[in-house]
């Protein structure tokens, strides 16, 4: 474990509390989340910093929407070396995201175009490869992990209708300006705007117009991990399931942050875990779900570095 805070359980609640508004409206003053949890305006801020330096809360992230002109591309792959593959793949241009898995395979990349994969040195085998969807990061509703599990048993029941994350809108019109926006908050829109605009000379009335219009093209989402993310262990599950919201409306009701998308026929959820305890009740609702038939079969592997 690293990176630890001393959090009381009335600290978090405020906390929870200043992600919540965060998750709703991510533009939010610090003097409206102030108003609508009634925590001082002073002590929203130093909450924030505090979430923010121990990696409570991380984001909001903006997620682009597949579009006609604009597409991006998962990968699960097997590599000789994972180590060397996970340090060369950060010199290529393509690739936007990588992590070191170890399980079932052992790199995960997310390109902007689809890759040669044989091409790559050590390359072994692909296990799926596909454009994505957007990522989805659902709201965390509660913090205890037996009150989850138990608000998840009431959630189960067999699915029916076939759903996909993937939606393509027709045509993303951002510009020059407007991608370097992107490029700028995209990892968190919450940052200081104006050092941004003044040194790539944007005016102020393009960034309100681009952040407005934002919800049409993307998916922004705080994400939430109570014990700070470091503390957390990461598994990749890469479902093959013609349920993907399903499932998401169930293992997103985890007690801290799951992450979502879907590529093709397969879902991945990468979902976080404290204890070998939580580990083995996770395990255990995996196989439940599989009996309810919310998928076919699944692959797992643990997330190690990205």
């Amino acid at each position: 474990m690293s990176d630890t805070i001393k959090v009381t359980n009335k600290l978090l609640r405020k906390f929870f509390k200043i992600y919540t508004q965060v998750y709703q409206t991510p533009f939010m003053s610090q003097n409206q989340i102030a108003r609508n949890t009634g925590i001082p305006r002073s002590s929203v801020s130093r909450y924030l910093e505090e979430m923010y330096e121990h990696s409570i809360m991380k984001g909001p992230q903006i997620f682009v929407k597949p579009a006609q002109n604009y597409h991006l591309y998962a990968s699960f792959c097997q590599f000789k070396d994972p180590y060397i593959a996970y340090k060369g793949l950060k010199r290529l241009p393509h690739v936007l995201y990588r992590s070191w898995n170890c399980g079932k395979w052992n790199i995960t990349l997310i390109s902007d175009t689809l890759m040669n994969l044989p091409l790559l040195k050590g390359f072994q085998t692909c296990i799926h490869q596909g454009a994505k969807s957007a990522t989805y990061l659902p709201k965390v509703t509660m913090l205890d992990w037996d009150k989850s599990m138990k608000k998840i048993q009431q959630m189960i029941s067999t699915p029916k209708k076939k759903t996909t994350l993937y939606e393509e809108i027709p045509i993303n019109p951002w510009d020059e300006q407007e991608w370097i926006l992107y490029s700028k908050f995209k990892d968190n829109t919450r940052v200081q705007a104006f050092p941004i605009l003044r040194k790539h000379k944007i005016r102020y009335e393009t960034v309100e117009k681009w952040f407005s219009e934002l919800p049409q093209y993307t998916n922004i989402h705080a994400s939430f991990y109570p014990q700070g993310v470091l503390n957390y262990f990461a598994s990749d599950f890469l479902f093959q399931s013609d349920f993907h919201r399903q499932l998401t409306n169930v293992l997103g009701l985890l007690p801290s942050t799951s992450v979502f998308f879907s590529v093709g026929q397969y879902l991945l959820a990468r979902l976080f875990v404290l204890t070998k305890c939580e580990e083995n009740d996770l395990i255990s609702l995996i196989h439940q779900l599989k009996e309810k038939g919310y998928f076919t079969q699944f692959r797992y592997a643990r997330a190690l570095f990205e």
